[in-house]
């Protein structure tokens, strides 16, 4: 089941967060395809962070 149509704690993800989520990935995937090692270890932290920060129990400590 989609998480986006699922509350949570009161706020659902917008269709607008997830054009700016689709475009960020976009932009991750390219970096970790075409970057070269530091490019790909890069995209994959800031991928982390991006999805931690959706993460309610890790949100409270981030």
């Amino acid at each position: 089941m989609c998480a986006c149509s699922q509350t949570n704690k009161g706020k659902t993800m917008s269709q607008a967060d997830m054009m700016k989520y689709g475009i960020a990935a976009v932009a991750l995937i390219g970096a970790y395809k075409f970057g070269g090692k530091y490019g790909a270890a890069a995209a994959i932290a800031i991928g982390a962070v991006a999805v931690a920060k959706r993460v309610p129990y890790v949100k409270e400590v981030l």
